[in-house]
């Protein structure tokens, strides 16, 4: 008796597996083109969502580069080095370090006539105007590569103006006007984009954050904004209080033409694309409502002649899961792109983001096709005949 039963269930899956089969072989489901529809609405939607991403991005990326994140203490004489660096330990600070401004200047041989002023700054502060020209962290004493230009990792920073002149790179050596030669350890960019201006012309110094003499100002470029770091800064002072006003401590922003704050996950929790699954989820529970409900005739007489509605209804979800299947691999390339453009954190979120998309519009499909199946009646077939 259990022979029979196992022989019987075994013949009735096999009748669905090939009747899926034939379905989808003759075009009797119109798989090609329900793909290529699910390809089209996936493809759209998440499009949309990827570019305002990365407009966001974009936008987070211009403000941090501009130096809408980096913060300066101005305290004449009152910052200690050493204090100001170890200030880089702290959660979403990507570099700090002191900054002061030497008496004396740059005279170099070939222009005798021209003086480059002259920045004497701890090594923690050579991340800071290297991420600019960079975009990658450079650490005085260590070494690093910036695509073709190694970085050495003993000298002065020059701006690209002060460097201009000279086709001054890093690894270079200058001759000065009085004997001496100046290493060039890097060339950063220093735009007239409203930031801090002074030092687009100038060099800078890298020496011990222990030095004895006291710095001027502490820079801290941080992101994400770190809380409270306008009280953290106020640590890297040496602790001795002035009388005078005009030498009281002052902390702003290096740049704030691109706004004073910039808060990017609110941006990103608001964009007009974050309800896009839920859009491909009710658009593709259409479709596959639709697109099922069109054989409703098929289906019925289906059922007229014996086959259980659980195993029509098995037929049907399979040759569903096949052409959405196929739906996804057709779309597949713009998650590639995403992953290989930008193999970052960053394309990792976004590749989580995007792939809600596909998934939400598989579950409606289903959703969709299941629902229809399940509307379809036996007893209808005479109605679905005189309407088809």
């Amino acid at each position: 008796m259990n022979e029979a039963n196992d022989r019987r269930h075994h013949m009735r899956l096999a009748g669905m597996l090939g009747e899926a089969w034939r379905d989808l072989v003759t075009g009797t489901s119109h798989a090609c083109a329900l793909a290529i529809g699910l390809a089209c609405l996936i493809m759209l939607l998440a499009g949309a969502d990827w570019l305002t991403i990365t407009g966001i991005q974009r936008q987070t990326d211009e403000y941090v580069a501009s130096g809408g994140s980096t913060w300066i203490l101005e305290y004449p004489n009152h910052i200690d080095g050493a204090a100001c660096d170890r200030l880089v330990s702290l959660d979403g600070v990507e570099a700090a370090g002191a900054v002061r401004q030497s008496d004396s200047k740059l005279v170099f041989a070939v222009l005798p006539s021209t003086s480059v002023p002259l920045y004497e700054i701890t090594p923690g502060a050579a991340d800071v105007f290297m991420l600019s020209a960079t975009g990658t962290q450079w650490q005085y004493g260590k070494a690093r590569e910036s695509g073709n230009t190694t970085v050495s990792r003993e000298g002065a920073l020059l701006s690209r103006e002060a460097a201009e002149p000279f086709q001054a790179q890093a690894g270079q050596s200058l001759a000065l006007k009085d004997g001496h030669h100046l290493d060039v350890a890097g060339v950063f960019d220093w735009p007239d984009d409203g930031r801090k201006s002074g030092f687009s012309y100038a060099a800078l110094t890298p020496v011990p954050a222990d030095s004895s003499v006291p710095f001027s100002q502490c820079w801290v470029r941080a992101w994400p904004q770190t809380r409270n770091l306008e009280s953290l800064l106020r640590l890297s002072s040496d602790g001795t209080a002035s009388a005078t006003a005009a030498e009281r401590p002052q902390i702003y922003k290096l740049n704030t033409t691109k706004g004073s704050e910039l808060d990017s996950a609110a941006l990103f929790a608001s964009r007009l694309t974050a309800f896009v699954p839920w859009i491909a989820l009710a658009a593709a529970l259409a479709l596959g409502f639709i697109a099922t409900r069109t054989r409703k005739l098929e289906m019925a007489s289906a059922l007229h002649c014996g086959v259980p509605k659980t195993a029509l209804l098995a037929q049907i979800m399979l040759e569903t899961i096949t052409w959405s299947i196929a739906g996804i691999l057709l779309t597949s390339p713009l998650l590639a792109w995403v992953w290989l453009h930008d193999n970052t954190t960053e394309a990792e979120a976004l590749t989580d983001t995007l792939l809600r998309v596909p998934i939400a519009a598989v579950l409606g499909v289903l959703a969709g096709t299941f629902l229809a199946v399940l509307l379809t009646r036996e007893n209808h077939l005479l109605k679905y005949f005189k309407n088809r």
